[in-house]
């Protein structure tokens, strides 16, 4: 179920369809990805076991890139059957695998570039990762004295000085 949005018209595709181009994108996603559900939301997220949530384009959009990119995210965690973590650092592998997942989702489909005007920004998917590296390592840091922490199985952070001597 995609919602229309009135007045809504980035660039079209060159098919004959009168439809958003972000829709025709959507709608081949869930045609080809048949066994996950897509719904729209307020942000974008994988939901375990099969639903991916997206955000709709803003009506200003007019470079759709970033948005796809973060479509094919989800879709790389719902493709990894990516479910929960338990470990900080597992969030940032599995982030990592996402990405790894949607740059092998786009370059399997060699007619995106041209039909949806965008190609896969690796810098975008670092700039993405970026913050999940950035909330471990401040996560990962004492606040006591600096030094970097490790996670116990319980998910306790613990300092190798502070907690340990």
């Amino acid at each position: 179920m995609i919602p229309k949005i009135n007045n809504f018209s980035p660039q079209k595709t060159s098919s004959n369809s009168n439809l958003p181009i972000y829709i025709q994108f959507i709608q081949e996603l869930e045609n080809e990805y048949s066994n996950f559900v897509f719904k729209p939301s307020n942000r974008f997220c994988f939901r375990p076991p099969k639903t991916i949530y997206y955000e709709l384009p803003s009506l200003s959009s007019r470079n759709l890139s970033p948005y796809f990119l973060q479509l094919l995210h989800e879709l790389g965690h719902a493709v990894s059957h990516h479910h929960n973590y338990s470990l900080s650092v597992d969030r940032l592998k599995i982030e990592t695998e996402a990405w790894g997942s949607a740059h092998h989702i786009f370059k399997s489909h060699s007619n995106w570039p041209k039909k949806y005007h965008f190609d896969f920004d690796q810098d975008f998917a670092e700039t993405q990762l970026d913050t999940y590296r950035h909330w471990l390592h401040k996560k990962a840091t004492c606040k006591k004295c600096g030094l970097t922490m490790f996670q116990d199985k319980k998910q306790q952070w613990i300092c190798p000085h502070c907690d340990l001597f």
